[in-house]
């Protein structure tokens, strides 16, 4: 049998960015755009995370909204082969939402296999129980819910290419580090199969890193192939981090692939930012929302303590960052989830955020607490809730403000908008000069109050007559919070 092309024989490797020439971390990338060109938008979300969506705005201020964490994991300690549940993880929520279903990894220092992955069950995606599978055996038994058992792999990306998939062995697609990028395939989600031409992405190559042991990604239905973001090592920072090489340190890779074995050689997309301190990145859980990619961005800091004053363990939490091409990222430097700040709780030193899924009106946003730091305590997997969309707004206050779009082709007969309005917000549309459309403007649009992920936006005007026509959106707030809006 042929042995398909992999990123190991292709020669070369991308140079290395200096740390001085990247302005990701600092700045905004928006794909650029003819001035003349307006955007053709898919019904939505359409969310005002970045700044891809506003042309100009007006006293509204950009907030980073907290999940709301349970007070308590979801999944922890239990038997000498599930000692620390890992925010390497996938949630899959059934048709119908009467079952969630999650695979994750489990660590058990000391013991063999000292690496696991695991299946867990439940009926409303908080309260989770381990199904007796029979597949590995531990300590003599294989009454658990392991689904492979190794040494030393870490990371889970899985993805269910549903009941249509052209090839029902190859229906589940995971992907872990082992070394380099390793695939599996299953027919069921439970009974995997390694490839046999693994590693499909090699850990390095001429002595320096491709991919390192922390895998994420996701299907990306944009670009129709499957997204990897992963940990990967790069040279020429000044200093020596905790539990690494000097002069080295942990940053964010990406590659893609259509058909999860022939994979591009990954290429950097976020590196750390000089001005905090020994800061390093503990991979990326990418997703796709609307017509944009969400990543979860796991900050590392080895060289602070939990506690002032306390032992140099390190601390962790969750950044988010965005695309709108899927190759250049921002970072939004304001922590999205954070590590408890109580001393003693389970997520003190860390929370690192492995999965998220939206569930009627919210995000659950499932992660990894580590309770003392990186390598002591104890780790387990807990779960936070969200407003749907509700990652960041753009707010107002009692004095008002405004956002208006670019220029947009307009394809939709309804609106919606995501907003928390305890004052008024009212909305009109301008054609392509910037006047208002008559029958459109903010006296013909009821105001809209109160808090809904979908207020629905009326005009005297019918919006479907505009169908084909170049059209701005404004929307005019006061004390208000905007999310976002749909078609």
């Amino acid at each position: 049998m042929n042995q398909p092309m992999r990123v190991s024989d292709i020669e070369g490797m991308p140079g290395l960015v200096a740390l001085v020439c990247s302005t990701l971390v600092l700045s905004a990338y928006v794909p650029a755009v003819e001035a003349d060109t307006p955007l053709r938008l898919s019904r939505g979300p359409h969310l005002f995370i970045d700044d891809y969506l506003i042309e100009e705005s007006k006293g509204l201020v950009r907030t980073t909204h907290q999940p709301k964490k349970l007070p308590q994991p979801i999944l922890g300690k239990a038997e000498p082969w599930h000692q620390q549940p890992l925010f390497f993880l996938k949630v899959m929520p059934e048709p119908g939402g009467n079952l969630f279903r999650m695979w994750y990894n489990v660590k058990n220092p000391g013991r063999h296999p000292n690496v696991c992955f695991a299946y867990a069950e439940s009926e409303c995606g908080i309260h989770w129980h381990r199904p007796n599978l029979g597949l590995i055996e531990v300590d003599g038994s294989t009454d658990n819910n392991l689904i492979v058992a190794s040494f030393g792999k870490f990371g889970l990306f899985l993805v269910d290419d549903g009941p249509d998939c052209p090839d029902p062995a190859r229906r589940y697609k995971m992907a872990h580090y082992g070394p380099g990028l390793n695939v599996l395939f299953s027919a069921d989600g439970r009974r995997f199969k390694e490839y046999e031409g693994n590693p499909v992405i090699p850990a390095s190559k001429d002595g320096k890193s491709i991919v390192s042991d922390i895998i994420d990604g996701c299907w990306d239905p944009l670009r129709n192939q499957y997204m990897l973001g992963c940990k990967i090592e790069a040279d020429g920072y000044p200093g020596k981090p905790h539990y690494h090489r000097e002069g080295f340190r942990r940053i964010v890779g990406m590659s893609v692939s259509k058909d999860f074995v022939h994979w591009r050689m990954p290429w950097r997309i976020v590196t750390p930012d000089p001005n905090n301190g020994m800061e390093e990145f503990y991979g990326m859980q990418p997703m796709v929302r609307g017509d944009f990619y969400l990543g979860f961005l796991r900050v590392l800091r080895d060289d602070l303590p939990a506690d002032p004053g306390g032992p140099v363990m390190g601390v962790g939490w969750t950044e988010l960052i965005t695309s709108r091409d899927g190759e250049h990222w921002t970072r939004y430097q304001q922590p999205f989830l954070d590590r408890n700040a109580k001393p003693g709780t389970w997520d003190h030193a860390f929370a690192w955020v492995g999965d998220c899924v939206t569930v009627d009106r919210k995000e659950y946003i499932y992660y990894g607490g580590y309770s003392a730091g990186h390598k002591i305590g104890d780790r387990q997997i807990g779960l936070a809730r969200l407003r749907k969309n509700g990652f960041v707004s753009r707010d107002a206050g009692p004095e008002g403000g405004s956002l208006r779009t670019p220029p947009i082709l307009w394809d939709a007969s309804g609106l919606t908008v995501n907003a928390k309005v305890n004052g008024e917000l009212r909305a009109r549309l301008l054609d392509g000069q910037g006047k208002v459309i008559p029958g459109f403007d903010s006296r013909d649009c009821p105001p809209i109050r109160g808090d809904s992920i979908a207020h629905r936006i009326t005009f005297k005007g019918h919006l479907a007559s505009l169908k084909g026509r170049t059209v701005r959106l404004e929307l005019s707030v006061r004390d208000a919070q905007l999310y976002g809006f749909s078609f």
